[in-house]
């Protein structure tokens, strides 16, 4: 695998970040898309069979209980939530908890397992693409302003730390088992494609926040 392809699946990607202190926290909220190493739960609300919601996976938890986390306990996501302060987890977004808007006033989680940079690999496994998690986050955004109004909202989405880790699904579950994309493209080429979509999603979240601050 050539160099863009291990840029392009690194595993944890700051996309926007702004320290402030706020109360307890180093960060007013906590953004999260991607895919299955941070994804909390989203998966458990689709018609996928990439899901993590049955045992071993949540037995070292605080809940010892499956919750959609592919991991036997907590995530990075959820040690860094910690470290900076929150006194909770960002929830994932299309969980019953995140239906109280007061709850996600500290971030959201939009990531699905088997999500990635190229929308073909997400919709292969019927799980939620990053351009459906910006849908989701223009959505989140548009509640935060009805509830605490657009100038508390517009600080919130500048100062918060927005992570975006997607790419290895790419190539794991899409590209090396497919023989219309591995015959189609190299895997630099692929892997171009995958940084294109890596811009194009960071530009669409840049303008979705400078929107709000206008």
């Amino acid at each position: 695998m050539g160099f863009p392809s291990m840029v392009v699946s690194s595993l944890l990607v700051i996309v926007s970040v702004a320290w402030v202190a706020n109360g307890d926290s180093l960060v007013p909220a906590l953004i999260i898309f991607g895919d299955s190493v941070v994804d909390v739960g989203n998966n458990n609300n689709l018609n996928t069979l990439i899901k993590a919601d049955f045992p071993p996976y949540g037995r070292d938890f605080v809940n010892h209980l499956p919750t959609g986390r592919f991991s036997n306990g907590k995530i990075a996501i959820d040690f860094t939530a910690e470290d900076l302060g929150f006194p909770s987890y960002p929830p994932a977004y299309l969980s019953q908890e995140a239906r109280d808007n007061n709850r996600i006033l500290t971030g959201a989680n939009f990531a699905s397992a088997a999500s990635g940079y190229y929308d073909g690999t997400a919709q292969l496994y019927a799980a939620i693409p990053l351009t459906q998690q910006l849908t989701y986050y223009r959505e989140f955004q548009a509640r935060v302003v009805d509830t605490v109004g657009r100038a508390r909202a517009n600080d919130l989405f500048a100062s918060a730390i927005h992570l975006l880790s997607a790419g290895s699904s790419d190539f794991i579950q899409n590209y090396y088992i497919s023989p219309l994309l591995n015959r189609a493209y190299t895997p630099d080429q692929f892997s171009d494609n995958l940084i294109r979509s890596y811009s194009t999603f960071i530009q669409v979240e840049r303008i979705l926040n400078l929107q709000h601050a206008l």
